[in-house]
């Protein structure tokens, strides 16, 4: 049966508080199921949850390696920055959700170990062909322009929030422009 205006608005809400409102209208009462119904929706549920719990390595790092992904580009996509999330963060975690040592993944994408572990810990900027040796090595799952971001948006917080070397560079501009911005 499909209610029409008329009717909700004859509707007495006022007995009601606002609460009980919204609670109505974004979470509708469930349906009542019958005993058939609630068999077939446990059934599912349970099958459900033996498939995830028997899924082999490989489907479980291919989960793990689409979550990164949409985390990295969740990250990305926001204008937030978070320290914590680094282009060492996420590389960090591409490599631990494949379940290898560092060593073995640095020799998989030709650099140094020592390399590596100045990537993962933020202490050396990630060269291109780093960046794009991680898309080819992750068959294009994250492409390379999603580790760029990264890249990027650690660059521009670096910039917005770099005091001494504002001060620095001050030093040598001269005849500035009167705006006020």
């Amino acid at each position: 049966m499909k209610t029409n205006r008329k009717e909700i608005k004859e509707t007495n809400f006022s007995k009601f508080t606002g609460e009980e409102l919204a609670d109505a209208f974004v979470f509708p009462a469930d349906k009542v199921l019958s005993a058939k119904e609630k068999k077939e929706e446990d059934d599912f549920w349970k099958a459900r949850r033996n498939q995830f719990e028997n899924r082999t390595h490989r489907q479980q790092m291919y989960s793990g390696l689409l979550q990164l992904k949409f985390q990295l580009e969740d990250y990305t996509d926001n204008s937030q920055y978070v320290e914590a999330l680094s282009f060492g963060f996420f590389l960090n975690e591409y490599v631990s959700r494949q379940d290898k040592k560092d060593k073995d993944f640095a020799v998989e994408v030709g650099v140094k170990p020592t390399v590596l572990s100045q990537y993962i810990n933020n202490h050396r900027k990630p060269t291109d062909e780093f960046i794009i040796r991680l898309e080819l090595h992750s068959s294009g799952m994250i492409p390379a322009i999603s580790w760029f971001k990264v890249v990027q948006k650690d660059k521009e917080h670096e910039i917005m929030t770099n005091q001494k070397l504002r001060e620095e560079e001050s030093k040598y501009v001269k005849n500035r422009l009167g705006f006020a911005y």
